[in-house]
């Protein structure tokens, strides 16, 4: 049986490898406009995501049909997992709302600091990497001499950390069950679950104040913002980086995200005009973040050659 030459299957991995990048940052800026997106839907935080994985979870279902038939142990994992990213979006849009888009964002960031911890404790056979830590410290402490200079938005910003910790988790088990079905199975199933838990915690607030509705309806505004949410920046980044998580690690998928915050950063400025809010001290933090992300990568590959 002939082979394909040596270079032929180099060029081959290489290309293979730039479509996955290039699919991941489509992924990272659907979900840099996310943020905003919340911030121009004018419905609480809970109903927000209410709406958001109910649109979802029906799309995705219409997606795979009679492939959404599962052994119940995969379905019981892949709901489940669903409730953690219930808590990563009620948080994310919780700091939206109390802070803006761009504090929420530089929250989020600390996203591989959180994975390069959880990751060797959740995943057997996974070993803490010094240069993974380094550089999630380093982006911490970005974070943290931003919160100093906005520290008017300083709530907002530990509410992001929260989201961003319940991302991580999230992530790193996401892990375990990306072979188990296909991405829009996995994705249909946790969508579901998110729906589920914020659902019940948005029910839990009504009995606790009863002038509170259901579940409040949108708007045409709104409506139209959260077809584009559940549809756009939902089904398609969400199954997509399921399905990156084959072939690319948690931690490089997680700390690419953290350009994240700069596309959501400069969305936010062009159709919100955030940046009149913002200080000095929060740009500075964010170059220093972007310097931290192109590092990254030259370090790492450095160190395994030597």
């Amino acid at each position: 049986m002939d082979r394909e030459p040596p270079h032929k299957v180099g060029k081959g991995l290489k290309t293979a490898m730039l479509r996955d990048h290039l699919k991941l940052q489509s992924i990272i800026f659907c979900w840099g406009f996310t943020a905003v997106l919340g911030a121009l839907i004018t419905l609480p935080t809970l109903d927000l995501v209410v709406w958001r994985t109910l649109i979802a979870t029906a799309a995705l279902f219409l997606m795979i049909r009679r492939r959404a038939i599962i052994p119940k142990t995969h379905a019981f994992q892949f709901f489940a997992t669903g409730l953690i990213i219930g808590i990563h979006w009620i948080a994310f849009f919780a700091a939206v709302k109390v802070a803006n888009v761009s504090v929420c964002m530089i929250g989020l960031a600390t996203l591989s600091l959180w994975t390069a911890l959880f990751e060797p404790l959740i995943i057997k056979n996974r070993k803490l990497r010094p240069v993974d830590l380094i550089f999630g410290i380093l982006i911490a402490a970005a974070v943290y001499y931003i919160y100093r200079g906005e520290f008017a938005f300083g709530k907002g910003l530990l509410i992001a950390l929260g989201s961003a910790i319940a991302g991580a988790v999230f992530s790193v088990i996401n892990a375990f069950h990306v072979k188990k079905a296909h991405h829009h199975v996995i994705t249909a199933y946790e969508m579901a679950g998110a729906c589920a838990f914020t659902f019940i915690a948005l029910q839990i607030g009504h009995f606790s104040d009863e002038s509170r509705p259901f579940l409040t309806i949108p708007n045409l505004s709104d409506s139209s913002y959260l077809l584009i949410l559940a549809l756009a920046c939902t089904v398609y980044p969400f199954s997509a980086y399921v399905e990156l998580l084959k072939r690319l690690s948690v931690f490089s998928i997680n700390f690419a995200n953290n350009l994240e915050p700069v596309y959501g950063i400069l969305l936010a400025a062009l159709i919100l005009k955030e940046h009149e809010d913002l200080t000095p001290s929060f740009y500075t933090g964010a170059v220093m973040i972007i310097l931290c992300i192109i590092a990254y990568p030259i370090v790492r590959k450095a160190l395994v050659r030597s």
